[in-house]
């Protein structure tokens, strides 16, 4: 029985022909009158979408009767809407599609806070002698990493080649991951906390992580600790954040992920953390909006496709309680 793929956006061409490859039906949406559109729908069987930017999922989802697989292009999905999905449907996300470049920018905030790059003094004096910009070693410091997936996999890897850093991982198991000295569940994370020279967040959004860096938490922070997030603003508190940054203007916290408010991921944010001169703000690009980035990313979503084509066991398959 041939396989019906709608694709909400327009694929590479060698992902066509990979697919064509299996004697598919493929539609890509951007290519349809509306009523082509409503018709490929109706004929779905995979779904191959970002969902939440360019595709109503929750809006259209009663149109695809015939719906068994969701594959994302995005790595995260906390925007999905999980209420709206039939339970005989399987979800999975392209959870490992852009560690390189989001480990990059994680490690790029990094060496920006840690050499006090994120401010412009000119004057020597001012800018060795000034708490928010005086250097800070790099090299045999102690790694923190959030998540130890994909991206946090690739961030202790930069820092263990690279710097000889020490690397620490927290997860939900406690279970131990390539290019991690020690690993802790998530239950532990207040006692680890206070070890790190160097924190990374690196955690999807869910209903485990939600908020699960707050006031406690930074404070927790030894003196001088850097922070970056890669993972979702949501995962730390924002107005807890804020707060405590203040406060402490030895902690530099760096961000390329933002809160999300009535829908959407605010920049600049409500609080005004960009004020602040300890903190480093990007505006959600780790992932890189580069051609070549993004179709490497469709490219593994569309292979996981094919594995399930092929009959085989897709991987990076969503647990959605997690997120309900």
């Amino acid at each position: 029985m041939v396989t019906t793929i709608v694709s909400t956006v327009e694929l590479p061409e060698r992902a066509r022909e990979m697919l064509k490859g299996y004697g598919v039906d493929l539609y890509e949406l951007p290519r349809l009158s509306r009523d082509e559109q409503l018709n490929a729908l109706s004929k779905a069987e995979v779904l191959l979408c970002w969902c939440g930017r360019e595709f109503d999922l929750a809006g259209n989802i009663g149109l695809m009767r015939r719906l068994k697989v969701i594959q994302t292009f995005s790595a995260g999905v906390d925007h999905l809407p999980f209420s709206a999905i039939p339970s005989n449907i399987e979800i999975y996300s392209n959870a490992g599609a852009y560690s390189i470049p989001v480990a990059e920018h994680a490690w790029a905030m990094i060496l920006t806070l840690a050499k006090g790059l994120h401010r412009p003094v000119l004057n020597a004096r001012e800018y060795l002698g000034n708490e928010l910009t005086s250097p800070r070693k790099v090299f045999e410091a102690t790694l923190l990493v959030l998540g130890t997936g994909g991206i946090g996999r690739e961030i202790a890897r930069i820092g263990k080649e690279g710097f000889r850093t020490y690397n620490i991982g927290i997860n939900r198991s406690g279970r131990l991951a390539e290019y991690f000295d020690e690993v802790h569940p998530t239950s532990r994370l207040l006692e680890v906390l206070p070890r790190a020279d160097i924190v990374a967040i690196a955690l999807p959004l869910n209903k485990y992580t939600m908020g699960l860096i707050g006031e406690r938490e930074l404070r927790a922070l030894k003196r001088g600790a850097i922070v970056v997030n890669v993972g979702r603003g949501d995962v730390v508190r924002e107005e807890d954040l804020y707060r405590v940054l203040k406060e402490r203007q030895d902690i530099r916290f760096g961000t390329d992920v933002w809160w999300v408010h009535d829908g959407h991921e605010e920049i600049p944010p409500r609080t005004p953390l960009t004020t602040l001169p300890n903190f480093l703000g990007t505006p959600h690009i780790a992932g890189g909006a580069q051609r070549d980035i993004a179709e490497y990313a469709i490219m593994r979503a569309v292979e996981n496709v094919i594995r399930y084509i092929r009959g085989e066991t897709p991987v990076n398959r969503v647990n959605r309680d997690d997120y309900i």
